[in-house]
């Protein structure tokens, strides 16, 4: 279980990160991260009701709070994270919770080092988009 000192809980602090951090996203979660002047990192969730009933929003936090327990040596610096869970995260098992909170930490430690690129997210065939996604009408190659 993750500490009192890494819960992210007042909503001005949710706001802030919202507001003023930056986010990757992957098919099934979303990571806003801000650095701060804390001593630790810290942590809040947000699972909507479109995920599922309270049961299963329970669940998926329980599972995100234990990915991030295990991954918390991973960040060496002073953050606070906002993670969103999608609807499509209702379905997930530990294992691949664990494997989608270490790509958006990694994707998080390579935008810091500027080095970012587009990569495939766990559980995701086929190859990355290299346009950021744009489709062009009628364009053609000169």
């Amino acid at each position: 279980m993750l500490q009192r000192e890494h819960r992210l809980t007042d909503k001005r602090d949710f706001q802030r990160v919202f507001h003023h951090g930056q986010s990757f996203a992957n098919r099934y979660l979303v990571l806003y991260y801000m650095k701060t002047t804390n001593p630790a990192f810290r942590i809040g969730f947000s699972v909507s009701k479109k995920v599922g009933k309270a049961v299963t929003r329970n669940r998926v936090k329980r599972l995100l709070r234990e990915a991030f327990r295990l991954e918390k040596e991973r960040v060496t610096e002073s953050y606070d994270f906002v993670v969103i869970a999608r609807p499509s995260a209702a379905e997930l098992d530990f294992h691949t919770i664990r494997q989608n909170v270490q790509h958006l930490l990694r994707n998080m430690d390579a935008n810091k080092d500027g080095t970012a690129k587009k990569s495939t997210p766990p559980g995701k065939k086929g190859a990355p988009v290299r346009n950021g996604g744009e489709k062009t009408k009628g364009a053609t190659s000169s």
